[in-house]
């Protein structure tokens, strides 16, 4: 078991936290992303709950909310936890490497559920410049987060063709 327990649910743009729509929105404007909403594939939102202490201490927010939506050219993802505020990013999808966390190093150190993300996310540069940086976005087990992979993968492949 890790230490998160993750609950993800498929939901529509308008049940999106306001807090999180509007930092999505402010995401979309200040980086002149258009309309991309209005094309959403899927929206998905998954709570993670710390069931135990980390690695790494206790530290940290106890409750986290993502919200992730899938466009065809775009992931859309904004996380929200009581303590570290609310943040919204994206990536284009045509430069997108996904990756099943569980087929990761780091899963053997820290057993998770949810998929790795690596590429250029639109806002963030990496730390000395690089401009690929790589995130974690976690996830449940149920219907809904299978859904959402299987939509992920067929957008990113559309674009990619």
């Amino acid at each position: 078991m890790g230490e998160w327990n993750r609950t993800t649910r498929e939901c529509s743009l308008d049940q999106i936290h306001p807090e999180m729509a509007a930092a999505i929105q402010k995401h979309v404007e200040t980086h002149n992303l258009g309309p991309i909403l209005e094309e959403a594939l899927i929206c998905i939102e998954t709570v993670s709950e710390k069931v135990k202490k980390g690695i790494f201490g206790g530290g940290g927010d106890r409750r986290v909310v993502t919200c992730a939506i899938v466009t065809p050219g775009w992931l859309v993802w904004a996380v929200s936890g009581e303590k570290s505020g609310t943040a919204a990013l994206s990536a284009s999808l045509r430069d997108l490497q996904v990756t099943d966390y569980a087929a990761t190093a780091g899963y053997r150190l820290l057993p998770d559920t949810g998929i790795e993300l690596s590429g250029e996310l639109t806002g963030r540069v990496g730390m000395h410049g690089e401009s690929r940086v790589s995130t974690f976005i976690g996830l449940g087990e149920e219907p809904a987060a299978r859904k959402f992979l299987e939509t992920l993968d067929w957008a990113i492949q559309a674009v990619r063709r």
